[in-house]
């Protein structure tokens, strides 16, 4: 029989790390979802780059949605939702 490989808080926290977000390993994935969505508005125009790899990741976890683990999946959540900025 064939496991899937879930995706648990330390994957999460080492997705963001590997473009660059400064996130802490002991941080909750919401509280790593919150930094990544300030550091996504903040960085936006001057790292066109490495925001493009943040949304490849974030389109990565979306497809694997089932596999994804409740709190990885509500900080997922977080960084899907809709940018209001004010």
């Amino acid at each position: 029989m064939m496991i899937a490989e879930l995706v648990d808080q330390d994957d999460f926290y080492q997705l963001l790390q590997s473009v660059g977000i400064p996130v802490e390993s002991h941080w909750t994935p919401e509280q790593c979802a919150q930094v990544a969505l300030k550091w996504r508005i903040d960085n936006n125009e001057s790292n066109a780059d490495t925001v493009a790899e943040l949304d490849r990741i974030i389109g990565e976890l979306k497809q694997k949605e089932l596999l994804l683990l409740p709190e990885v999946k509500a900080a997922l959540q977080i960084l899907v939702q809709p940018v209001v900025i004010k």
